[in-house]
């Protein structure tokens, strides 16, 4: 079977889930919710609660963080194309409230590259 591909939003969630290291995120709970912009515009969230994780498509009801970017820009900085502190600090990322921009920093530490 082929691996999910960081080619499009729902093949990105699904290799975020394939590439997920549970004792990386044990004691976290976090919902991410993220709103794309472009080309696969929509809202997508991700909750890790404890060393698991779930996505879906949809916004979440209670996220702890929203993050706004364009799609591809978003699936450049997941095939390390794109540097996401750099994108942040040009405003192509948007995350509210600003202080749960530590959440995305932890964020890459839950996953294997």
């Amino acid at each position: 079977m082929a691996s999910p591909s960081m080619d499009s939003i729902a093949g990105s969630f699904a290799a975020l889930q394939s590439s997920f290291l549970p004792e990386k995120a044990a004691g976290v709970n976090r919902t991410i919710q993220f709103d794309f912009t472009g080309r696969e515009a929509g809202s997508w969230s991700l909750t890790v609660n404890n060393g698991t994780l779930a996505y879906q498509q949809g916004a979440a009801a209670s996220p702890n963080a929203t993050v706004t970017v364009d799609s591809d820009d978003w699936l450049k900085v997941l095939r390390g194309e794109q540097n996401p502190v750099t994108l942040f600090m040009s405003g192509k990322i948007k995350v509210a409230p600003a202080s749960a921009a530590m959440d995305l920093m932890q964020f890459q530490n839950w996953f294997a590259r």
